[in-house]
């Protein structure tokens, strides 16, 4: 008969086990396999990362005779550049930004279609775009005086030649173009990266599309296609979502309106880039880090050091603080730079004009609030004090037209602003410590007449310091 109760034989039991025993060996392991995962996924994207990085073929560690003696015959610099920083986030560094235009047909050529130079000053939070027009002529090595658009396609058809075996193209491209920028603008390029277009409009539809301000609409009514036809292009103004097809169209269309124009869009689909990035919380989801990267690595290449996990994190928190007011933009443009000559589509601009506005990108928001041309008159019966006080204020970003004499000696330095620009004013008075009663909002009768295109005039009287001509 069946029973239900101990048998008698049957040794006792110990002490009910606590069931819970368990839990903390199963959370240890779903916090392990969590922790695992999410080594793994940030493993994958780091391997994606480090294939976009590539060597910056302008630092080759070990030159070989040959190597020498081609750079000398060629008139380039024997070490154009600065070696790489050891902290590139702990101090102010440029970045080269190359819009590359890959045509179907090989046999045209890559050409580097966008050039904007980029300074990032990590402590203080801020960045500035300059765009560079592509018709600029300036000297190129080994190459000469030509358009400088030309040097990323002489760099990519001779890479090996240039920078020795090994060289891939885009990185010669990327190389020249860079040592052509620092010849044309008088400043060191750190870095450089550059991306195919189609790979940009890639890029846009994986963060799903760009929210941009148009402040104006644009038509094209024939916009270039891949297969060498036209279409028409209307993109309205107010706020657009733009997908990767349209921001690129809205980026690069030429005959809505003019180059200089169109750097201005360049500009705005890049912040609109970043804000959309910041927007989606990439900078701080693993998860969303290979995907992504799969895109980066099919279609950028940077010598940005990305492949390194504190470069990646200061780069994404950096990122994170770049709000709209702390990206500014600059461009050489014909309202800013003269244009000395012209000849056919080259363009050969003023290179006093060109380093002031290399002064004022370098000054960052300091520059931002600082518009209009000063004029700087001697009335002071110095020698040469106009000139002097011009360069002092050039270093420190304003836009100088050239220097010239006043009608008279004057006791005291005078501002005299001509077109209505108080920030300006305000901000050079500062700088010199020119008592306000010496500040004229609007010129009176008797004010010197402007010229060169001056919208304020300084006239240096004998009360000017010293360190005004940096003496």
């Amino acid at each position: 008969m069946a029973t239900t109760g101990q048998s008698p034989s049957a040794e006792p039991r110990g002490p009910a086990r606590p069931r819970r025993r368990w839990l903390p060996f199963a959370i240890g392991m779903l916090i392990g396999l969590a922790l695992g995962g999410a080594a793994l996924l940030y493993m994958q994207a780091r391997t994606t990362l480090q294939s976009i990085q590539q060597p910056d073929a302008r630092r080759a560690p070990t030159p070989t005779p040959r190597s020498i003696i081609q750079r000398i015959i060629g008139g380039g610099e024997l070490y154009p550049t600065q070696p790489p920083l050891p902290d590139a986030l702990r101090e102010p560094f440029t970045t080269l930004l190359i819009g590359v235009d890959t045509r179907p047909d090989p046999g045209e050529g890559v050409r580097s279609d966008t050039l904007i130079l980029v300074r990032v000053d990590p402590a203080a939070k801020w960045a500035a775009m300059l765009s560079i027009p592509r018709d600029s002529v300036t000297s190129i090595p080994h190459l000469g005086r030509a358009k400088i658009n030309a040097a990323y396609s002489h760099g990519y058809a001779n890479a090996a030649a240039l920078y020795g075996p090994g060289t891939t193209p885009e990185a010669g491209g990327a190389a020249l173009a860079a040592e052509a920028i620092e010849n044309f603008l008088g400043v060191k390029v750190d870095y450089t990266a550059q991306v195919d277009f189609h790979g940009f409009a890639a890029l846009v539809d994986s963060i799903g599309g760009v929210l941009v301000d148009v402040p104006k609409p644009l038509l094209d009514a024939e916009y270039p296609t891949d297969d060498y036809g036209v279409e028409r292009i209307y993109i309205p103004a107010g706020l657009q979502v733009l997908d990767g097809r349209h921001a690129l169209i809205y980026a690069r269309s030429r005959h809505a309106s003019t180059d200089f124009d169109r750097s201005q869009r360049q500009q705005r689909v890049l912040r609109a880039v970043l804000d959309q990035v910041r927007a989606r919380g990439l900078l701080d989801n693993i998860a969303t880090l290979p995907q992504w990267a799969d895109v980066l690595a099919q279609n950028v290449r940077t010598t940005l050091p990305i492949g390194q996990l504190g470069m990646i994190n200061g780069l994404a928190g950096l990122a994170r603080e770049l709000h709209g007011d702390r990206v500014l933009q600059f461009s050489i443009n014909p309202l800013d730079v003269a244009i000395d000559y012209e000849d056919g589509s080259d363009i050969y601009w003023n290179a006093a004009d060109v380093a002031t506005v290399v002064s004022r990108w370098r000054a960052g928001p300091q520059a931002a609030s600082q518009r209009g041309r000063i004029q700087v008159l001697n009335g002071a019966a110095v020698a040469g004090i106009a000139g002097k006080v011009s360069s002092y204020l050039r270093g420190q970003g304003f836009v100088l037209a050239d220097p010239g004499q006043a009608p008279q000696v004057y006791e005291h330095s005078q501002i005299i602003d001509y077109t209505g620009q108080p920030e300006t004013r305000q901000r050079l008075a500062s700088l010199l410590g020119i008592d306000a009663r010496y500040i004229q909002s609007s010129p009176a009768a008797d004010a010197p007449a402007r010229l060169d295109r001056a919208d304020i005039v300084l006239i240096v009287g004998q009360d000017y310091q010293p360190r005004w001509a940096g003496e």
